[in-house]
C-alpha cells in the first residue's frame, strides 16, 4: 500500500504540473486574444488548433462602461485563469507533502526492518543458516517437510562465523599472555605431505612452546592457520607461480621423529621433545554441551579418498559396497559428514599429475549417498566459499563435536586421531600397517595423539565388522551386526542398484 500511495502522489503532482504549465499556456494565448479582440480570427483558446472540429464563440467585448454597469456580469477567461492558477498554486505544495510523508514512511519502515533484521541476527542466527541448509538440501533432490539438514546450524553462517572469532580471539589472547618471553624459537617451513607435518612438525613445534620457555615462529603452507594456533608468530607462504604446495619429501633431520613418521609404536622415542597439541579441547565449541543437546543423534565423521596412489591406482578407499553396508548401518543412528573432498588449492605434486594425466576412473559413492541416504552430509557443501584456513578450521570443528571417527589411510587418518574418540581405519597398503598381521606399523602410536581409540583393517568385510562393533549405540544393535556386512552375499547389497549410480565421468 505504501508502494501504491508512493507511486499515485508521484503522478498527482506530475499532473498538477502538467496542468499549471497547460493553464500558463492558455493563459498567455488569451492575454493575446484580449490585446487582439479587433482581429476575427484566428479563434483562440483550447480549441484552436486547426485540427480541432469545434469553433470558438467570440470573447465579448469588453469597455470599461459595461463592466461597472453590471455587477453580475460573467467573469472573463483570463479571471478564471488567474483562479485556477491560485488554486494550482496551492494544490503543488499540498502534493509535494503527501510525496515527503510518503517517504518519510518508507524511511521509518526501513529503519524498523534493519533493527529487526539486526536482532534477528543476534538472538536467532538460526533462522539464516536453515535457509543454507535447504539449498544444501535441494542440491541432493530430496523432499522433505522436515529439514534433516537443521542439525548443521553451528558450522554454516553466522554461526560459524561468530564460532570463528571465538577462535581468532582466543589464538589473541594466547599470544599476548606469552609476549613477555624474550628468546624465539623458529621453526622451519615444511611442504611436504600432510599426515607428515600432522605426526612430525606440529607435536615437534607445541613441545617447544609449553617447555622451551620461548616465542614460537612458525611458517606454513596455506591451510596450516589454526594447526598452528599456539604459535606467537605464524606465517603463511605460499609456493612459487608454477609449483605444487606440497612436495612429497622426508622429515628434517633434526626433528624428534627423525626423516620418517613410519615405525611401529616398540621404536618411538618417548623422550623426544614430542608433544601433540590438545587440538579438541581448544576448538571445542564454547556452548559444546549445548550443541551436543540440541543433536537428537550422536556426530561421526567418515573421511575417504579416491586417488592415484604409488602409480597402481586407487588402492585405499572405501569399496563401494562396504560404504552401502556402513552407511545403512550409521544413518539411522547418527548425523554423518562425509569427508571426501580436496582443495585444489592444496593440490600435491602427485594429485597435479594425476590431473595431467587425466585423473582417475569413476568411483560413483557420492551420486550412490544422494540417492540412498540424503541425510548425510557432504563436507564440500559446508565448507563452500571459505578460504582455506577457514576450511581446516571447519573440520577441527566438527571433529572436536564427534568422537567418533571412521578413516583411511593417509593424512586424514592421522587427523581423525587427534581428536580422541575412537578412530578406525581402513588400510589396504602401506608403510602404516605391518603386513603380517592388521596392527602394527605407524598405525600402533596413533593413540598417543590424543589417547584415542585406534582399530586397523585391511579387508574390507572385517573392516565394516570393526566399524560396527565400534558405533554400536546398545544391546540390540551388537546383536543386529551378523545381517551386516555380507559383502554382497544373500542379496543385502542392491548391486544392480549401486552400478547404476556410477557415473562414466570422472569422478574424485
Amino acid at each position: 500500500h505504501i508502494s501504491k500511495t508512493f507511486q499515485y502522489s508521484i503522478q498527482y503532482c506530475v499532473q498538477l504540473k502538467t496542468n499549471e504549465t497547460n493553464e500558463n499556456k492558455r493563459n498567455k494565448e488569451s492575454k493575446m486574444c484580449i490585446l487582439t479582440t479587433a482581429i476575427p480570427s484566428p479563434p483562440c483558446g483550447r480549441d484552436s488548433s486547426p485540427a480541432s472540429s469545434r469553433s470558438s464563440p467570440p470573447l465579448p467585448s469588453r469597455s470599461p462602461s459595461s463592466a461597472s454597469s453590471s455587477p453580475f456580469l460573467t467573469p472573463t477567461k483570463p479571471q478564471l485563469l488567474r483562479k485556477r492558477s491560485y488554486e494550482n498554486r496551492f494544490s503543488i505544495p499540498v502534493g509535494l507533502m503527501m510525496m515527503f510523508v510518503t517517504v518519510s514512511m518508507l524511511g521509518f519502515q526501513a529503519w524498523m526492518f534493519s533493527l529487526h533484521a539486526q536482532q534477528l541476527s543476534e538472538d536467532q542466527s538460526q533462522d539464516y543458516t536453515k535457509l543454507t541448509n535447504q539449498q544444501l538440501l535441494s542440491l541432493r533432490g530430496a523432499s522433505s517437510s522436515v529439514d534433516p539438514l537443521g542439525w548443521t546450524n553451528p558450522w554454516t553462517g553466522l554461526e560459524f562465523q561468530h564460532y570463528k572469532k571465538r577462535i581468532d580471539d582466543k589464538i589473541k589472547a594466547h599470544r599476548q599472555t606469552t609476549s613477555s618471553k624474550t628468546k624465539t624459537c623458529d621453526m622451519p617451513l615444511y611442504d611436504g605431505e600432510f599426515g607428515y607435518e600432522l605426526a612430525g612438525m606440529i607435536p615437534w613445534a607445541y613441545h617447544k612452546s609449553i617447555h622451551n620457555d620461548c616465542k614460537v615462529k612458525t611458517t606454513g603452507r596455506p591451510g596450516t592457520k589454526y594447526l598452528y594456533y599456539f604459535s606467537n608468530h605464524h606465517t603463511i607462504e605460499s609456493a612459487k607461480k608454477g609449483k605444487s604446495q606440497r612436495e612429497s619429501h622426508r622429515l628434517p633431520k633434526e626433528s624428534p621423529l627423525g626423516e620418517t613418521p613410519h615405525f611401529g609404536d616398540d621404536q618411538f622415542p618417548t623422550k623426544a621433545d614430542w608433544t601433540p597439541p590438545p587440538y579438541k579441547q581448544f576448538f571445542t565449541r564454547k556452548n559444546d554441551i549445548d550443541v551436543l543437546e540440541s543433536l537428537d543423534k550422536p556426530l561421526l565423521i567418515l573421511s575417504n579418498k579416491y586417488t592415484m596412489e604409488w602409480s597402481d591406482g586407487p588402492t585405499n578407499h572405501i569399496p563401494l559396497e562396504t560404504l552401502w553396508e556402513i552407511l545403512k548401518f550409521l544413518t539411522p543412528r547418527y548425523h554423518i559428514v562425509y569427508n571426501r573432498f580436496k582443495d585444489a588449492r592444496l593440490e600435491d605434486r602427485l594429485e597435479a599429475k594425476i590431473e595431467k594425466n587425466g585423473g582417475v576412473g569413476p568411483y560413483g559413492d557420492k551420486e550412490m549417498i544422494k540417492r540412498f541416504f540424503p541425510s548425510v552430509v557432504f563436507f564440500e557443501e559446508l565448507s563452500e566459499n571459505l578460504d582455506t584456513d577457514d576450511v581446516n578450521l571447519l573440520m577441527f570443528s566438527l571433529s572436536a563435536t564427534a568422537n567418533k571417527f571412521i578413516s583411511v589411510q593417509g593424512g586424514n587418518s592421522v587427523v581423525a586421531s587427534f581428536f580422541g574418540g575412537t578412530n578406525v581405519i581402513h588400510c589396504v597398503r602401506g608403510p602404516e600397517i605391518n603386513y603380517h598381521s592388521d596392527h602394527g606399523g605407524d598405525f600402533s602410536y596413533y593413540h598417543r595423539f590424543s589417547n584415542a581409540t585406534i582399530e586397523v583393517a585391511k579387508d574390507a568385510i572385517k573392516f565394516c565388522h570393526a566399524v560396527k562393533q565400534h558405533t554400536a549405540l546398545d544391546k540390540d544393535d551388537l546383536d543386529s551386526l551378523s545381517r551386516y556386512c555380507t559383502g554382497g552375499e544373500g542379496g543385502d547389497v542392491p548391486s544392480d542398484d549401486l552400478s547404476g549410480v556410477i557415473s562414466t565421468k570422472k569422478n574424485r
